[in-house]
């Protein structure tokens, strides 16, 4: 298990890493991104802590050391527990903001190693690819990101029938030592600091003629050929008391442009199969195990919403007013419902007859990923509503405490039962939430964290299984209503 300095000295590789027009001489030392490193470093020295070391880490059979606890794969519902526990320390540590920690990556790889029979339709050479790289990964405790999505320019072709055939990543060559693929991935969260990045298309719906572009890969991002192009940063390095999250946890969003980069074939684990590549993901129950972890993360961003709701309206003296407390009421009922589908899909959990392994309930676990855009959204809009003009008037910086104004900000800033500097500094957490770029970013992305809103509710009611035990005895009870 290594620590938060192996995993920043992991980093110093010279991958190429572009920034507002300029290369990163040093990801660990640029300003827009040493937070989020330092960020992830801590959640690797967490490992070590002896309060969290055994919730954190799990003794590997097979690899006879010590790997994270979220590359267990679960067998009872005492080892999903394990895993949301693992994830809660972990996601706490950022009230919910980094959703990009090493943990869900580990959940997907330990997807792909528990089904590893499903790779070997292609070869044999593909599965042992898998087991070995998940291996890998555990053993050496790397920090995987992915890259899903593809620069569709046109959204309404396939991706072979696009103008610029070669946009999307794609394999050019075969060769002994693997594949060389050129073309783009977007949306690529982390990827500036992570070890390697793992891709597969989503969402799942190549059709013949996509084969160049039927790729599971993983690729390490220092790999010479490929650039990683980077949004601006919405960070706020070192300004820890006027922007509390946003100085700590802005996640940087990134493109993969590769230009003939060569995957070993021991990181390749599909290519050139559309069916393969549509099914794997289903077939992997990605979706099950990854919803375990997503909701524990949702449940902890929730729960801090929550709470500055609370203090927002303590501080103003609005908490028992009618309205304000509807709107605090409805909140802790969502907190709630985020909770419940965890613990209920861990005890509805079942094994998978193939390999043993527990999935949580998917009709539980799913309701925080199609329900989890709707509560932010609305959670966020509640902050702006209950707080209104406090959020514009707070000072620019804490800083204004120390000046000669000192006297004037302390009397005209009070709030109910607090400080002036204490309502300032909720303020400014406040504005870090719902009124800044890094606010701006969380909204979006919690909106279309696992895809098109509304199709995904439309696949929750496709798929969703007591649907046909509803339709029964709906028709039972109204059959007996009729012949009476």
């Amino acid at each position: 298990m290594r620590d938060g300095k192996a995993f920043i000295d992991s980093l110093k590789d010279d991958r190429e890493v572009w920034i507002d027009g300029e290369r990163v001489k040093d990801v660990t030392e640029h300003p827009a991104l040493r937070p989020a490193i330092e960020a992830t470093a801590h959640l690797y020295d967490l490992q070590h802590v002896g309060a969290h070391k055994q919730a954190l880490c799990w003794e590997d059979p097979e690899l006879g050391q010590a790997v994270g606890r979220t590359f267990q794969p679960p067998r009872s519902i005492a080892d999903l527990q394990a895993r949301r526990e693992a994830t809660r320390i972990w996601m706490e540590t950022s009230c919910g903001f980094m959703g990009r920690a090493p943990d869900f990556l580990n959940t997907v790889l330990t997807c792909f190693k528990a089904k590893s029979g499903f790779f070997a339709q292609l070869s044999r050479e593909r599965q042992s690819a898998v087991e070995n790289y998940v291996s890998q990964a555990a053993r050496e405790d790397l920090f995987l990101t992915h890259a899903l999505n593809d620069p569709l320019p046109n959204k309404t072709r396939a991706r072979h029938a696009q103008q610029d055939k070669g946009v999307v990543l794609h394999v050019e060559e075969e060769t002994s030592a693997g594949l060389i693929v050129s073309g783009a991935k977007v949306v690529a969260t982390a990827a500036a600091y992570a070890n390697d990045a793992l891709m597969f298309p989503m969402p799942a719906n190549q059709v013949p003629g996509d084969e160049p572009y039927a790729l599971c890969v993983c690729v390490p991002v220092a790999s010479p050929g490929l650039k990683i192009i980077c949004r601006g940063s919405f960070m706020h390095p070192g300004q820890h008391a006027d922007f509390p999250l946003s100085s700590r946890f802005d996640e940087m969003d990134s493109v993969l442009v590769f230009d003939r980069v060569l995957i070993p074939w021991d990181r390749v684990f599909l290519h050139g199969d559309v069916g393969l590549i549509n099914e794997m993901y289903a077939y992997c129950k990605v979706r099950e195990l990854t919803a375990h972890q997503t909701n524990v993360r949702l449940q902890v961003k929730m729960e801090f919403l929550y709470a500055l709701l609370v203090r927002i309206a303590q501080m103003l003296g609005i908490e028992d007013t009618p309205w304000v407390g509807q709107a605090l009421g409805e909140t802790a009922a969502w907190v709630e419902v985020v909770r419940s589908s965890i613990i209920t899909s861990e005890f509805e959990a079942k094994a998978d007859p193939e390999n043993g392994v527990l999935y949580p309930s998917f009709d539980n676990i799913g309701l925080g990923r199609v329900l989890g855009p709707r509560l932010y959204t609305e959670t966020v809009q509640k902050i702006r509503r209950i707080a209104g003009s406090t959020l514009m008037q707070a000072p620019g910086s804490v800083a204004m405490f120390d000046t000669e104004l000192k006297d004037l900000v302390e009397r005209y800033y009070r709030g109910t039962g607090v400080s002036a500097r204490e309502k300032v500094s909720l303020a400014r957490l406040a504005w870090d939430v719902c009124g800044t770029e890094f606010g701006s970013r969380h909204a979006l992305y919690e909106l279309f964290y696992a895809g098109d809103p509304d199709a995904l509710m439309a696949r929750y009611h496709k798929d969703y299984a007591r649907r046909y035990q509803h339709l029964a005895t709906f028709e039972r009870v109204v059959g007996d209503l009729q012949r009476q």
